[in-house]
């Protein structure tokens, strides 16, 4: 269905993109070469040496490329053109420096054009391929109508996928047991009809998506024979529905589906790789912010004595328990039954905000609250306050990146599906944190763990801490 399609305008973005790529290096090295040293330098070098060299540097930018989403749009718009100014801005510093830890001299005033144009051409072949394609799908032998039973929430955001992406389907109407509006999207809204062989006479071709999970076994079986009798093919969502938001998966053995759910990709390898990069860069953050520690230490005793560090118990991968640490912010006197109260409601009722400790709605992270500490506000500010949590990731007990680590009293409130969260090693920062942040409903927060533990990449961490660094610089906190 459409995921075939998309797939499809993925591999044929990034054959632009790499074709953009190679002519932007192209136009570049004829528009500066000084005395035509690196053309010398291709020449001697052979044909094969020089392939493998811009193989390399191609598979280089496609991976910044992909980096940068830029293969999640195919819409274009100003933030496609941004993500390609970055991702070109990106590709260069690291060709750059690729050069340098070579040894391999590389004139900076060719790569500055290179860069440019490279941005130039990806833009307007990005373009021009958008513009085949929608014109392709225009085309009523390939364009596909696509009749939606059930108006319900499924189906709407499933119109609202379909209409929203470059692509081959055509939403024309929904047909619903008992419908209550009129239109949804400028889709008209019907009843559903005792035959479906007018659908099949008015739009030859079409086909059918049954988006009602919660329906009884009799009526999606009475709509899939009327699809059959009309000669329509026709796609059904499954009634594990509400598993979608851990995730599904879906293989065929013969002529049987089978759903399941997605598990972790941190296992195996991917676990061994994960840990000796958080074990690397952990203990790198650790020696470099010392001295940042050491000074937040002593304005802690100065402001409001002693412990420095606050400890409290937190459950980790798997639900085993461990000691986390962080800089006290916090008056002694204080207890958690504010906190408590509040992350139940935020969990219970599921509502988005952050509130004030004040306040009587949920919360996500409690601001204005008169517990922290003079010292305490500042180092929340900028989450130096978490700088100590790097000695728990260089223990084994947390990552640099994962889901957010739960208190036990809050692990008990959890539904079954929230538990897929702690298949994983908590983290200092997260998906979560860098897509919403403390605007983040307790649901949606879960969603994006579980999708950060199913999708997960070294890539993908990378990214995660480039995007947090630029929070904690501008005091967003973490």
């Amino acid at each position: 269905m459409l995921a075939d399609e998309l797939r499809k305008q993925k591999a044929i973005f990034a054959f632009g993109d790499a074709v953009a790529l190679l002519g932007a290096l192209v136009a570049a090295l004829s528009l500066h070469d000084p005395s035509q040293a690196i053309e010398r330098r291709f020449l001697e070098q052979g044909p094969s040496i020089d392939l493998l060299g811009l193989g390399a540097v191609i598979v280089l930018w496609l991976t910044v490329f992909r980096w940068n989403d830029l293969y999640r749009m195919r819409n274009g718009g100003s933030k496609e053109v941004v993500a390609i100014v970055l991702a070109c801005a990106e590709g260069t510093l690291l060709t750059l420096l690729a050069g340098f830890l070579l040894h391999i001299a590389i004139a900076r005033i060719t790569v500055a054009i290179a860069c440019i144009l490279a941005m130039l051409f990806v833009i307007t072949i990005r373009t021009w391929l958008r513009f085949l394609i929608v014109r392709l799908y225009a085309n009523p032998k390939i364009s596909v109508p696509l009749v939606l039973v059930g108006f319900n929430e499924v189906g709407r955001y499933l119109c609202d996928q379909v209409l929203d992406e470059v692509g081959p389907y055509e939403p024309v109407m929904f047909i619903d047991q008992a419908p209550g509006v009129h239109q949804y999207r400028g889709l008209p809204v019907l009843p559903i009809p005792e035959r479906f062989d007018d659908i099949h006479k008015l739009l030859p071709g079409a086909e059918v998506a049954i988006a009602i999970p919660e329906g009884s076994r009799e009526q999606i079986q009475k709509i899939t024979a009327l699809c059959d009798e009309s000669h329509l093919d026709w796609w059904l969502v499954p009634w594990l529905l509400p598993s979608l938001a851990a995730g599904l998966k879906i293989e065929q053995i013969g002529l049987i589906p089978l759903i399941g759910r997605r598990g972790s990709k941190i296992e195996g390898l991917n676990f061994a790789i994960k840990r000796a990069f958080d074990f690397t860069l952990a203990s790198i953050l650790l020696i470099i912010s010392s001295p940042v520690l050491l000074l937040a230490s002593l304005l802690i005793l100065v402001d409001d004595g002693a412990p420095v560090f606050f400890r409290q118990l937190r459950i980790g991968a798997h639900g085993e328990p461990f000691e986390i640490l962080k800089l006290r912010t916090m008056s002694m006197s204080s207890n958690d039954s504010v906190h408590r109260d509040f992350t139940a409601k935020w969990i219970r009722s599921g509502t988005e905000g952050s509130v004030s400790a004040s306040s009587a709605g949920p919360l996500f992270k409690l601001t204005n609250d008169r517990r922290v500490t003079r010292v305490g506000r500042i180092l929340r500010r900028f989450s130096i306050d978490e700088l100590p949590q790097l000695i728990n990731v260089a223990r084994g007990q947390m990552s640099l990146i994962g889901p957010r680590p739960g208190l036990p009293y809050e692990i008990e409130m959890y539904q079954n599906w929230h538990r897929r969260r702690l298949e994983a090693m908590p983290g200092i920062t997260g998906l979560w944190q860098v897509s919403g942040r403390n605007q983040l409903s307790f649901d949606e927060m879960v969603r994006l763990d579980v999708q950060y533990i199913e999708d997960w990449s070294l890539l993908g961490d990378l990214k995660i801490l480039a995007r947090t660094l630029p929070a904690m610089l501008r005091g967003s906190g973490v």
